[in-house]
């Protein structure tokens, strides 16, 4: 008799992958307040270039925040459907319940 192996994939891995995905995302899009830090820093040179450096960070990190969340969102997105789409094929391919005729 011969052995079938089966196919297995963890469903529930990708969707946990891809809410994880989606957890990022709320977090790395909290906004940093770099503003605030006038008070803290001094007026001198090196406390203007600390503030200086602190702003083009900001602007740099919005800019690549925009990018990342769009991976991640696609990414999430490609789990989601992955797991849907495996369901359906894997609905589709069952085999149809037999119906016993019980014969008298």
């Amino acid at each position: 008799m011969a052995s079938h192996e089966q196919l297995v994939i963890d469903l529930g891995g990708i969707q946990d992958w891809g809410n994880a995905l989606s957890s990022v995302r709320s977090g790395i899009d909290q906004p940093v307040e770099f503003a605030s830090c006038d008070d803290q820093l001094g007026t001198d040179a090196a406390s203007n270039a600390v503030q200086n450096a602190l702003v083009d960070f900001d602007t740099a990190w919005k800019e690549g925040r925009t990018v990342i969340d769009s991976y991640m969102s696609a990414l999430s997105k490609m789990c989601d459907d992955t797991v849907a789409k495996i369901r359906a094929m894997d609905t589709s391919l069952a085999p149809a319940p037999h119906h016993r005729r019980d014969l008298m």
